[in-house]
């Protein structure tokens, strides 16, 4: 017989009581089904459990040294089972976003997410939207916020929108206005590693305006990307609202794009199969109540 949280219980029900009898008496059951639970599990385990002298059992040092386990392993399964049972999420969360996102928009999402559900561990990875999307399909992040794309259109998914974010052209700061690809005085692209969404527009436009490609310049932060800018390396497409924050810090300039290029929708993506975990469930209603 495999030895299961069962076996257990009737095996530490022995061990407290010294009894078969007793022990059924807790357990609510009959006697025989005491005795044949307990020497299926000794013969299973290959020990004597208890000695038998007249109407008392006394257990053996191997049944000491299983009924420490014993203990163990039940008060963690009625552990397991309280915490399943409180209405509040417990458990690991693991979030993925751009790194956008992460640094912008998440930041007041998240802590005040903890503070109602500080028994939720969170665990948040940056990276672009092309690597996060492939994480939720392997089951490697529960939830990921990432830039609409053909790659999360997929029967596996499902979406909901966090926010529209609007696109800008950056530029160094002495840099005259732009309205065309012809306006530019550096075409360079600065982006993010491939699979960024922003990057794949920014190439997308600079082809649209008839200019010839070049390898986009990879970098890992949008600081080291707008560094780079003001320095007049290159240009980048980044959301407004990040270009706004940082541009009392770095010489550097926004310029409005065609909307078609500009405006997307940040999205949070998840497994359709993961929706009945109480913890990501719990996380989709609290972000869509926060918007």
């Amino acid at each position: 017989m495999e030895m299961n949280s069962a076996s257990l219980n009737v095996f530490k029900a022995v061990a407290d009581t010294g009894s078969i009898a007793a022990a059924a008496r807790r357990l609510h059951c009959v006697s025989s089904n005491v005795t044949t639970r307990l020497k299926q599990l000794e013969a299973g385990l290959e020990v004597s459990l208890f000695i038998r002298e007249k109407n008392r059992l006394y257990i053996t040092p191997e049944g000491e040294h299983l009924l420490r386990y014993a203990n163990r392993i039940l008060a963690l399964i009625d552990e397991a089972q309280t915490s399943l049972r409180d209405k509040n999420p417990v458990g690991p969360l693991r979030i993925g976003a751009m790194e956008t996102t992460a640094a912008t928009r998440l930041p007041p999402l998240l802590a005040q997410f903890h503070r109602h559900m500080p028994s939720v561990e969170l665990h948040l990875n940056t990276s672009a939207s092309g690597p996060l999307t492939a994480q939720v399909l392997n089951s490697e992040l529960d939830v990921a916020f990432v830039a609409e794309n053909d790659g999360i259109r997929h029967d596996l998914l499902n979406s909901a929108v966090l926010c529209r974010e609007t696109l800008v052209l950056v530029t160094a700061a002495g840099h005259p206005d732009v309205l065309t690809g012809a306006d530019l005085q550096v075409t360079n692209p600065l982006a993010f590693r491939q699979g960024c969404n922003y990057r794949l527009r920014l190439e997308h436009w600079l082809r649209e305006q008839g200019i010839s490609e070049a390898a986009p310049q990879e970098f890992g932060s949008f600081q080291a990307i707008l560094g780079c800018v003001a320095a007049g390396m290159g240009i980048a497409l980044l959301p407004k609202n990040v270009v706004c924050q940082y541009e009392p810090g770095f010489s550097i300039r926004s310029h409005g794009i065609t909307p078609a290029i500009g405006e997307v929708d940040t999205l949070m993506i998840w497994l359709k199969s993961r929706e009945t975990s109480r913890v990501l469930r719990c996380f989709k209603d609290f972000v869509s109540e926060q918007n």
